[in-house]
């Protein structure tokens, strides 16, 4: 684990009082191109060799993304997709189905990209071109459609399904013609998404509504099968299935306007670079406390026995979903373990880097995020900070889209809950970690 820090002078008890005017000379080379914000109280010990400061950790090549978009074109579906006009603006789905497919189609992510019309038989592969057209509302013709689990089933069951990601664009109304088959809903879904389980993939859900012009067909059957609507809005879902790191790559890189309503299921990433800065990089009225730590044998080295020690960390979260790149989740979520020990994460420190601060200072560059821990009890004479992310559960705006009767249009998904609770099962409990990184610790005593 790569340390950037200059190391400082001998410390004592003593010299603590005077660290800002003689440790500021250890640090003022990290600080350079770093702002204004005050060093990191930092010290050596005497009569020990310290390893130099280590060199940023080289960033690892990334393996390029295959992806296959599978689109539902039933009657269902042909409301999303009306012919548009320069006096018809184009609806929501047109807007961001038609900006995330030329973003498939033209990042340089992607190596490799196919489209598919999912009918009413197995997905039929079509040019790109033609699902623009689809999208733009340029063809007439629209198939019977093929039913949630079903449909599911055919796109996991295609060749290289489970080593590549699979992005599903529909409605997923399901509307069986066996009732029975209501009861059943999650466990549907969870035998139709078997590799899901069986190789470990992700599964991401993003939500949206979208403005549906024409026949609108409910899931639960009314002697009014059937309603035409002018422009009410009804939800669409975008599915991202594949393996975690690939999922969590597209959803960063290629769904770059995804909505607001997401969920994720299985969502883990490469342990991200991860080093302790050992300067202030948070924000500078945040209270500091009077520990010492240094940077010895790829850990660090403190004693908080009479005071805290703070030090802040670097970490590269650009593989994250964008909106888990936010600080407020990574404040929320950030999860900081000390066996024999105590450790937290300090409000309000996490935050972004800027782009001056990531190309004026070389040992920032690999790094995204810093954020600012504080340890406060380290009991054993040795330890391992561990910092992770876990995985939230099914998010509250599931339920909130999810109604047991849809006839009446809305913001509203007969059985989401249901179908969602059939993801949810395919995996364990907890939710395995997005990811962890880990920190060894001596304590100097």
């Amino acid at each position: 684990m790569p340390i950037s820090v200059s190391v400082g002078p001998p410390a004592s008890r003593f010299f603590r009082g005077f660290r800002l005017a003689g440790v500021f000379f250890g640090t003022i080379s990290l600080l350079a191109g770093c702002g204004t914000e005050p060093a990191e109280t930092t010290a050596s010990k005497p009569a020990k060799e310290i390893k130099p400061a280590a060199t940023a950790p080289a960033s690892a090549e990334v393996a390029p993304l295959r992806v296959s978009v599978f689109l539902e074109y039933s009657g269902g579906m042909k409301g999303f997709v009306p012919r548009g006009g320069a006096d018809k603006p184009a609806t929501e789905f047109q807007q961001r189905i038609g900006a995330l497919i030329t973003e498939t189609q033209v990042n340089g992510a992607v190596a490799e990209r196919k489209y598919y019309l999912c009918e009413n038989a197995a997905p039929r592969a079509v040019p790109f071109q033609q699902l623009r057209d689809v999208v733009q509302g340029e063809v007439n013709q629209a198939a019977l459609g093929t039913e949630l689990p079903q449909m599911l089933e055919g796109i996991l069951a295609m060749p290289q399904a489970t080593q590549q990601v699979s992005v599903v664009i529909s409605d997923f109304i399901y509307g069986p013609a066996r009732k029975s088959d209501f009861s059943q809903l999650p466990n549907l879904i969870r035998t139709s998404i078997a590799p899901v389980s069986q190789q470990q993939l992700a599964v991401a859900v993003f939500s949206e509504t979208s403005r549906f012009y024409g026949s609108y067909f409910p899931a639960v059957k009314t002697p009014m099968q059937k309603r035409t609507l002018n422009g009410e809005k009804v939800p669409y879902y975008v599915w991202v299935i594949g393996p975690p790191a690939q999922v969590a790559r597209f959803a960063a890189e290629v769904f770059k306007n995804a909505p607001t309503q997401q969920a994720f299921f299985g969502l883990k990433t490469s342990k991200p670079a991860f080093a302790p800065l050992l300067t202030k990089l948070t924000d500078p009225k945040l209270k500091s406390s009077g520990g010492t730590v240094y940077a010895e044998n790829n850990g660090l080295t403190l004693n908080p026995s009479d005071d805290p020690v703070d030090f802040s960390v670097g970490l590269d979260l650009k593989e994250l979903p964008t909106a888990w790149q936010k600080a407020a989740f990574l404040a929320q979520h950030l999860q900081v373990r000390l066996p024999n020990g105590q450790a937290a994460l300090l409000p309000n420190s996490v935050r972004l880097l800027t782009e001056e601060e990531q190309s004026g200072q070389p040992v920032l560059a690999p790094y995204t995020h810093v954020l600012r821990l504080r340890v406060s009890k380290l009991a054993a004479p040795t330890a391992t900070l561990s910092l992770a992310l876990p995985a939230p559960e099914t998010p509250d705006w599931v339920a909130a889209w999810s109604t047991t009767n849809d006839n009446t249009p809305a913001p509203r998904t007969f059985g989401l809950d249901q179908i969602l609770a059939g993801v949810r099962q395919s995996y364990p409990t907890p939710l395995p970690p997005v990811f962890t990184v880990q920190l060894p610790l001596k304590n100097d005593r």
